[in-house]
């Protein structure tokens, strides 16, 4: 099977990134690169992967500009004259817990794709109202309450409730995923994406909910966490989250080739270069 790996990058260290290249550097898997429009196009090699830069675009974070540049690499991924089985998201601070050959192997599922159990109502708050944010870094803790609480009070001033009359099902879970490629189209072309415009941190929840029919139904589903089932190795208990480190390559060795395809967030390079020397370890 032939996959497509979507990067959301920004910076000026691509290291991280190019480690990962280096570990999934394979005929079957390639990988379609979005990076952030104010900074440097980093120079990024591989062996056998195919390296697709897409257009670029300004991406802040919290807004719907990170909706916008994930559905533009669907699209790459839809348009290419490859046909993939796969595609996956991932960030350029994530790195892989598979090695290429049982990376291609392991998915045998329509959609990996986490869901919480239920959305809070306060997470509805983010697509209830319009905010327009799109070009505006909100990532201060402070410049967020106050623009966020600026616009909810003129949506309400004006009679404004984009979710009351939608008949929409909202979910919410993390927004990295891995999906059967022939899905794709069904997320770009929903009827469903102008709920998401104008919206805050709605990245957590626009799949979920015009996926949301891959929703487990069973409550037992629910206790490894929406990460988890994303195939996603990222902990929430040390850090919001947890950035992984030195000192914690030994753990990230202990879950390669296991249930998990990528990790997140990691702090350096060096990390995945030493999780995978070990020629050890086993498929």
């Amino acid at each position: 099977m032939k996959h497509a790996i979507m990067i959301i990058g920004h910076g000026n260290d691509a290291s991280i990134i190019q480690e990962t290249i280096n570990i999934l550097d394979d005929e079957d898997i390639d990988f379609f690169i979005h990076w952030d429009k104010r900074d440097k196009k980093p120079k990024l090699l591989s062996e056998n992967s195919t390296l697709h830069f897409i257009c670029s675009r300004k991406v802040f974070w919290g807004t719907d500009s990170q909706i916008l540049t994930e559905l533009s690499l669907m699209r790459s991924v839809i348009e290419s004259t490859v046909h993939y089985d796969y595609t996956h998201l991932i960030s350029s601070v994530d790195m892989p817990l598979m090695t290429s050959d049982y990376f291609k192997e392991y998915f045998t599922k329509d959609a990996y794709i986490g869901f919480v159990t239920s959305i809070e109502p306060e997470s509805l708050l983010r697509v209830k109202y319009y905010y327009p944010l799109r070009n505006i870094k909100i990532r201060n803790a402070y410049v967020f309450r106050t623009l966020t609480f600026f616009f909810k009070n003129i949506n309400k001033l004006l009679g404004i409730d984009r979710i009351k009359y939608s008949n929409l099902q909202f979910e919410r879970g993390t927004n990295w995923f891995s999906i059967k490629t022939n899905l794709l189209s069904e997320i770009v072309e929903s009827n469903k994406l102008k709920c998401f415009y104008h919206s805050y941190l709605a990245d957590e929840i626009f799949v979920q909910t015009i996926m949301s029919r891959f929703k487990p139904d069973k409550e037992s589903s629910f206790k490894s966490g929406d990460s988890a089932m994303a195939l996603r190795y990222i902990d929430w208990n040390r850090g919001t989250p947890y950035v992984f480190g030195e000192n914690d390559i030994q753990e990230l060795k202990n879950n390669v080739n296991k249930e998990y395809a990528f990790a997140r967030k990691i702090s350096n390079a060096n990390i995945v270069k030493e999780v995978f020397k070990d020629q050890r370890i086993t498929e």
